[in-house]
């Protein structure tokens, strides 16, 4: 089991939702950033989780509203969550960054492009920090515990921001010594 799967059926122990439901509450939190996970991911999962007996299933109808299916969790879907979450607390802290696999590959490209792919991972650093600004201005109410992943973001973020100015340092070095 992954981290979606913590991600949802933490979801899913807070309160029964419907996939549609999960899907929304993790767009709201932004979770996508973190943690890559769809739709249709979303919708896959909580079929799992039933057939596993993590979860059971209703379907509901509310007034002129079509009927959806809404997801409870069970003591065996609890006691899974549990297990998932020491088995994330425990773990090797790994930090997995998409763009260190461009920053391998950067010596096969031509400097122009290469530069460009530097500066385009500059840029997407400063955007999500200011998302992330944006979004601790805008939503006061978070609870404790999404304030202080947006914190968390944050501040690795700030350490990406430095970490990148000494990369392009680094990188003019490597192309004067050639």
């Amino acid at each position: 089991m992954s981290t979606i799967d913590l991600v949802i059926l933490g979801s899913i122990c807070q309160s029964p939702k419907s996939a549609y439901d999960l899907q929304k509450q993790i767009e709201a939190r932004n979770l996508a950033r973190w943690v890559k996970i769809g739709s249709f991911t979303v919708y896959k999962k909580v079929v799992q989780y039933e057939a596993k007996g993590y979860v059971e299933s209703q379907t509901v109808k509310n007034g002129n509203m079509p009927e959806k299916t809404v997801y409870t969790i069970t003591q065996k879907g609890k006691e899974a969550f549990r297990d998932l979450m020491t088995k994330f607390s425990v773990a090797q802290t790994r930090i997995f960054l998409d763009f260190n696999a461009v920053i391998v590959n950067l010596a096969l490209l031509e400097e122009n492009f290469a530069d460009e792919c530097v500066a385009n991972m500059k840029n997407s650093i400063q955007a999500t920090k200011a998302q992330i600004e944006e979004q601790q201005l805008a939503h006061k109410d978070i609870p404790f515990y999404g304030k202080t992943i947006l914190e968390q973001q944050y501040l690795l973020l700030e350490t990406l921001e430095k970490w990148e100015e000494g990369f392009e340092k680094g990188l003019l070095k490597v192309r004067e010594e050639k």
